[in-house]
């Protein structure tokens, strides 16, 4: 049978003619911008006051729109090869890039007269610069032929794909030039928070700019979905020029305020149109692998009625396939997700780092009652965005595992007491371990993590109470099992009496975001930090639910082949205070900050330089210090390692502890036998670190010694 390859122009759905349902929503949501412009106008110059988290939200918001939305169409051009739709991503992304241009310029923002600034003209200008582009490129954009019309192009798509983006880099920071620098070449328009005559001017070339656009695009039918959302986008554009530049009175009044969220409306259409595409599209791949599935099994009929001792055989290597193809569709498709997942993850540390630790230090500062619960709100929200990204990490197997030999009946008792914490008063608890059960070799605070998310999800499916049970056994999986998996196991289970998973949701149960818990009531990461952990541990994790009857998901945790450890944990003990100075190495001022403050609580004195040639530098010079306190990832061409290493080869007897939020990064840090603490970090959990590294360094001081 012959296959045929999709036509390229058919697998997008944006540049296909527009539907009457569509033509109505895209109408409404027009009309709806106009009403809330007219009621809104009267009011336009009514003073607000001045909110100055307004301008980086929104801003930040607006780029994150700008530049996914020119991500997903530089995607569309790298397969249809249009030059229409690459013009079209270089105007988001030069959109994008002056966004940030004019928040980093932003009097008041960053600095008092902007960061990025050559005066009071520039933040104005560079706002008439993007919204004069943008519809400019609009027109260009309206003007040229149809995808599939277009002669081919003489360069490779990559050579084009680089040549658009470094265009829209080159006009960018010329734009940047022109307002900062070229600064005097420009009449003014603003008055202080105020305009000046002249706006009229520059807003009329504006309106004249996105009317023109709107008029070429309304002559190029018939209207793809494209076309059709760019309409909206320019009539919502308009509505935020009026608002915020011809009716008000100047910043910070109603029509400012209105005109931005208009601004962030008008950027939010397309990305939502191309998100919905991609939702469609993955539907129609679904379609598409059910009917080539629904062929071959037409075909093997065909065969079974031919041959019939053969084609019993054949069905039975086929089904195999089959399955193995699930399996792996089903490994890469969540692997994929964990790639993605895990690189948005990584930036989120470093904020944390601050959020948390500056917290945790106003804790111990004189506040009254009001002001300390509001810090303890910050607190207990840190803390919830740190276990969910170290979930995300988990699934996404960058989150370095540290291994030990756990013997689990030696912690019957420690586990029924955390685990008994997860579940409410109406919920029985069992834990059980098997008398004979080998101890396995795993992360004993990732396996606690993935044993809360367990019982917790127990305890949310049965609202009325029920018993969870959690039993430990030997397992020995043999060769040729679905998962791929062979040798000896310690099979975990959790079983609860809940209402049980329906059965088109239990192949999705692990993927990351995905719950059947009401809104607000769930993340979708418990089951896909299970997931990752086990996976990552070197077993599996399986799930077995009937509507109804309960739920069990069994953990396959290797058997341990190395001894365990003689003692065993005995849970927080209290640290004395230290006393010493630290050489703090951090390239970031806020994380900086906060951990010269926890040292400081801890009882240290810290000293702090920003990368790793300065640290070296400073202690070649003879300066004395306790110990040395360094992030991994850090601009000049020395990363943490790197000086650690250094440290090691001048100073052995000198502790040196690593810390990083960016996991990928610990690996050859553990090889090295090197000690690290992630980011964020408890001053508890910090002055543990120092010890513990401390006590380490003294030791092989010792054997280097005694080797001596």
């Amino acid at each position: 049978m012959e296959h045929r390859s999709p036509d390229p122009q058919r697998v997008f759905l944006s540049i296909l003619p527009a539907q009457r349902t569509e033509r109505r929503i895209a109408l409404a949501v027009v009309l709806a911008s106009l009403a809330i412009s007219v009621v809104a106008a009267p009011f336009a110059q009514v003073k607000l006051p001045r909110v100055d988290a307004f301008i980086p939200v929104y801003e930040s918001a607006l780029t994150f729109n700008d530049l996914i939305t020119a991500v997903l169409l530089f995607g569309q051009f790298t397969i249809l090869r249009s030059r229409s739709i690459l013009l079209l991503a270089c105007a988001y992304l030069f959109t994008g890039l002056m966004v940030i241009a004019h928040m980093l310029s932003f009097p008041g923002l960053f600095a008092e007269g902007g960061w990025l600034s050559g005066g009071p003209q520039t933040t104005a200008w560079l706002y008439f610069i993007w919204h004069s582009i943008f519809p400019l490129l609009v027109m260009i954009y309206a003007l040229q032929p149809r995808v599939g019309t277009e002669p081919a192009m003489k360069t490779t798509p990559r050579a084009t794909l680089l040549a658009g983006i470094a265009v829209t880099f080159v006009a960018a920071i010329a734009a940047v030039a022109l307002t900062t620098a070229g600064h005097a070449l420009l009449p003014p328009v603003m008055d202080g928070n105020g305009y000046t005559p002249a706006i009229k001017a520059v807003v009329t070339t504006v309106w004249l700019f996105s009317l023109a656009a709107l008029g070429l695009l309304w002559r190029r039918k018939p209207h793809s979905v494209l076309d059709l959302w760019l309409m909206v986008v320019l009539c919502a554009w308009l509505c935020e020029v009026a608002l915020a530049a011809v009716l008000n009175a100047g910043r910070f009044d109603l029509g400012f305020y209105f005109g931005r969220i208009f601004g962030f409306l008008s950027t939010s259409f397309v990305l939502v149109v191309l998100l919905l595409e991609t939702r469609a599209l993955y539907a129609r791949l679904a379609q598409s692998l059910e009917a080539e599935r629904v062929i071959l099994q037409n075909a093997n009929q065909v065969l079974e009625d031919r041959v019939a001792e053969r084609s019993r055989q054949l069905e039975a290597e086929i089904a195999e396939r089959e399955k193995a193809q699930e399996t792996l569709r089903e490994a890469q498709k969540l692997e994929a997700i964990g790639r993605m997942a895990g690189g948005i993850a990584h930036d989120f540390n470093n904020l944390l780092t601050v959020v948390q630790g500056n917290a945790e230090i106003l804790q111990d500062s004189p506040l009254s009652e009001d002001d300390m619960h509001c810090v303890k709100a910050i607190d207990r929200a840190s803390e919830r965005g740190s276990r969910l990204v170290r979930q995300i990490l988990t699934f996404s197997r960058r989150q370095p595992l540290k291994t030990d030999v756990i013997d689990l009946r030696q912690r019957d008792e420690e586990l029924s007491e955390m685990l008994g914490r997860s579940v409410r008063g109406d919920v029985r608890l069992l834990v059980s371990m098997a008398e004979d059960l080998w101890p396995v070799e795993c992360d004993i605070a990732e396996l606690e993590i993935a044993l809360m998310n367990l019982c917790v999800n127990a305890r949310d499916a049965m609202p009325n109470g029920g018993l969870v049970r959690v039993e430990g056994r030997n397992s020995t999986l043999e060769t040729g099992h679905a998962a791929g998996l062979s040798g000896a196991f310690v099979a975990l289970s959790i079983t609860d009496t809940g209402t049980g998973i329906a059965p088109d949701d239990i192949t999705r149960v692990f993927e990351p975001f995905f719950t059947t818990k009401d809104v607000g009531k769930g993340t979708g990461l418990g089951l896909s930090q299970v997931y990752g952990f086990a996976q990552q541990s070197g077993g599996m994790a399986t799930i077995d639910s009937k509507l109804g009857e309960g739920t069990t998901v069994t953990l396959y945790l290797p058997r341990a082949t190395r001894n365990a450890a003689a003692e065993t944990a005995t849970g927080r003990q209290t640290l004395a205070r230290a006393t010493g100075v630290i050489l703090v190495v951090e390239d970031d001022e806020d994380v900086a900050a906060v951990a010269k403050n926890m040292l400081k609580l801890i009882g240290y004195r810290a000293e702090h330089v920003r990368d790793g040639a300065t640290a070296l530098a400073v202690l070649l010079s003879g300066q004395r210090f306790d110990a040395v306190f360094s992030d991994i990832i850090m601009p000049g061409g020395m990363s943490g390692l790197d000086l650690a290493r250094k440290v090691r080869q001048h100073f052995p007897g000198l502790p040196i502890l690593l810390c990083s939020g960016y996991a990928r990064a610990t690996g050859e840090v553990f090889r090295e036998g090197f000690d690290i603490i992630a980011k964020p970090y408890s001053a508890d959990s910090l002055a543990e670190a120092l010890r513990r590294t401390t006590a380490q360094s003294k030791q092989i001081h010792r054997d280097v010694r005694d080797l001596a």
